[in-house]
């Protein structure tokens, strides 16, 4: 071989012999740190998160374009799956429609001063089930939620008054979200009131006007739904959504906040006066 290719016998010797250079001794060290931080993130996140968990956690830097090389030597892949989303029912008068007064103001300075809710389709065994979101726009923490086989006015109360137990809500807080049936019906009205909430509704068909919670349905879906083997029944679902859910609250590095989790992000915001967090970790 060494003849073949015109290579000293000698030369090929002292080659198998040289210990490995520090270059690539970093590389198999890097390699191991990002792979660590990659499943530890549950297989989600890309090049520009990792690099601020690996600096966080690590206190190493590694530039992107790296940590996407080494992704590729260790086949370490981020998938994304686009799916049909079917339209959420929309209100038939415009009697009980509140004007929007988000207006995709989206930035907010404190914690329980604007929350945002929807509805999304999820599909189970037993046929289509409904999970109601409400999201508080600080952190992008989910603050309530509820998991059922019924796309009804009870269906986003019942998620509404669980973001309110686990919150310490003040007056005037303001809650956005679309047209659709459930959000304008009278009970539902009448527990925005009782809490002196204000409803906020976005335009007819405009989805841009609640896009951060049409965010979170999407990254849900992706992380989870999507890469199910298969579907599972209802009591599995919920399971698994309140397994994702508590992971995205605590754990999961987001972008708005500066590649923390929400419940980081809202403790880091709460030690700034040295009080004591008015939330439940979830």
């Amino acid at each position: 071989m060494c003849d073949i290719i015109q290579v000293s016998h000698t030369g090929y010797r002292s080659w198998l012999d040289r210990p490995e250079s520090s270059y690539k001794q970093n590389d198999i060290e890097d390699k191991k740190i990002v792979k660590k931080s990659f499943i530890s993130s549950k297989r989600h996140v890309g090049t520009r998160p990792l690099k601020k968990l690996i600096e966080r956690d690590f206190k190493r830097t590694i530039s992107r374009r790296r940590i996407a090389r080494l992704m590729r030597e260790e086949n370490l892949e981020v998938k994304t799956t686009k799916k049909y989303r079917v339209p959420t029912s929309a209100a038939r008068d415009n009697q009980h429609i509140s004007p929007n007064q988000l207006k995709r103001c989206f930035e907010v300075s404190r914690p329980n001063h604007k929350w945002v809710g929807d509805i999304t389709y999820i599909p189970t065994e037993q046929g289509w089930c409904y999970l109601a979101v409400y999201m508080d726009l600080f952190s992008r923490k989910v603050v309530g939620w509820s998991f059922d086989s019924s796309m009804t006015s009870d269906l986003v109360e019942q998620a509404l008054q669980r973001a309110i137990w686990s919150r310490k809500v003040p007056k005037g807080l303001m809650v956005h979200t679309d047209q659709g049936t459930q959000f304008t019906s009278k009970s539902y009205k009448r527990l925005l009131h009782d809490w002196g909430m204000q409803a906020s509704m976005s335009g007819r068909g405009n989805c841009w006007d609640n896009a951060v919670i049409e965010s979170f349905f999407k990254t849900l879906k992706r992380e989870t739904i999507y890469s199910l083997p298969k579907q599972m029944s209802k009591k599995q679902m919920q399971f698994t959504l309140s397994e994702y859910i508590g992971y995205y609250n605590q754990y999961r590095l987001h972008s708005h906040n500066d590649y923390y989790s929400p419940n980081q992000f809202e403790d880091q915001f709460w030690k700034q006066f040295k009080q004591i967090p008015c939330t439940q970790k979830y």
